[in-house]
């Protein structure tokens, strides 16, 4: 182990299950709106929990185990940052002298530690049941992935939707079938406006929305820069700035690598490191040409919304709002397309569903632009997502925002 001693390793284990515990007796935790995910350990197996960092991977993971013997180690601990793949293995012999013969094993950010796939999958193929947490897309792009082909199952968890916020806030809601009281509907849109500002990260609402700036510095530096090793730090912050900046936008790398002044490689090898890390997520153009496709530039949308008002510093609502249909998009699986044509554009397009997004709070209100793009299209599903507008006109749905983003799932 180096330069750690024994009791020092164990101590850090003990300390760090002893935190993890805590947090259940202390803190105000919620179910999160996922699938089944444990029925991917009913056999031996490995379950990826990825997402972006402060997203609530390790309480979601820990509330898989609640009842189970297991042990845990977080690797973004400092006292392990020294950690090398060769003391994994005293490091479980740890785990089984304070935690007894464990079924499972939770591994925190085991990414850090360079060369972890292998032992991952050798204590798999023992029979353990393991979960790992990571804030990069691709920790399972390596070895693990090549050794472990059919045996591991990957899920990404955003921070806390419109509807995990209102009952983390303990927001009641009083419905008779599926429609809202009239005191509950002007809540939840109350209640909407503050979670467009304060977005979704639980550590955030639980002590300051001041943390979210926080947040996005440990996301810039742990899992981008000391990843790639970026050596010009404020310029690589002043970029992913930039880049937030262009949310529910079209980004161009080209011009961003001029006006920072970079060569296009650095532009495209810093643009991927953030997605990556889960801090944006992109839209491709839809169309049946792979070369249009490829030469097309993305839109970018921002992991959640509180990042948007802290660092974008941008109170567009129509581009919030469409923001917050992206991030509802991707976490029901679906892949994020915009469509445009000659004189039109769709912004999220999946072949059977076009929807758009436009901040109306009346029929009066909604641009031509947005119902006559959608009657130039084939979907068998089309939706205007609005303020605070509901119809169906023409075939078209109209939906307010806050009623779209609590009832995708039975919308989908």
């Amino acid at each position: 182990m180096g330069y750690y001693s024994v009791e020092g390793i164990k101590q850090v284990l003990a300390d760090q299950m002893t935190r993890l515990e805590k947090k259940f007796e202390k803190e105000r935790i919620i179910d999160r709106e996922i699938p089944a995910l444990k029925k991917y350990l009913s056999h031996p197996n490995v379950l990826a929990i990825l997402g972006v960092r402060r997203s609530g991977k390790s309480t979601l993971a820990e509330m898989l185990l609640r009842g189970e013997n297991f042990g845990y180690v977080n690797f973004d601990d400092d006292r392990l940052a020294g950690v090398k793949v060769g003391d994994l293995h005293e490091i479980e012999k740890f785990i089984y002298e304070l935690f007894g013969e464990v079924e499972y094993f939770l591994f925190d950010e085991v990414h850090n530690v360079q060369g972890w796939e292998l032992f991952v999958s050798r204590l798999r193929e023992g029979g353990g049941k393991v979960i790992v947490t990571g804030s990069n897309s691709k920790m399972l792009s390596g070895e693990l992935a090549t050794a472990l082909t059919g045996r591991h199952v990957n899920f990404t968890l955003f921070p806390f939707s419109f509807s995990e916020y209102l009952r983390f806030k303990g927001v009641k809601i009083e419905k008779f079938k599926d429609t809202l009281t009239t005191t509950s509907e002007g809540t939840v849109k109350r209640e909407l406006e503050n979670y467009m500002r304060d977005g979704g990260f639980p550590e955030a609402l639980k002590i300051s929305n001041d943390l979210v700036f926080s947040i996005f510095s440990d996301i810039v530096y742990k899992d981008v820069v000391q990843r790639l090793r970026i050596k010009r730090i404020e310029l690589f912050k002043e970029f992913a700035v930039n880049v937030v900046k262009y949310y529910s936008n079209e980004i161009s790398l080209s011009r961003l690598s001029k006006s920072l002044k970079l060569s296009n490689n650095t532009v495209d090898e810093w643009f991927n490191g953030l997605v990556n890390a889960y801090l944006v997520l992109t839209s491709e153009r839809f169309t049946n040409k792979p070369r249009e496709g490829m030469t097309s530039p993305r839109k970018v949308y921002v992991v959640d919304p509180g990042l948007v008002t802290s660092i974008a510093l941008d109170a567009s609502k129509g581009r919030e709002m469409e923001n917050l249909i992206a991030l509802t998009l991707s976490r029901f699986g679906e892949k994020l397309f915009y469509l445009k044509g000659s004189d039109y554009e769709i912004d999220f397009f999946t072949g059977d569903k076009a929807i758009q997004v436009t901040y109306a709070s009346g029929k009066d209100e909604i641009p031509r632009r947005e119902t006559e793009g959608l009657n130039k299209v084939r979907a068998k599903e089309k939706v205007v997502v609005t303020w605070d507008y509901e119809d169906e006109v023409g075939g078209i749905k109209f939906i307010p925002i806050w009623k779209f983003l609590l009832m995708y799932g039975s919308l989908a």
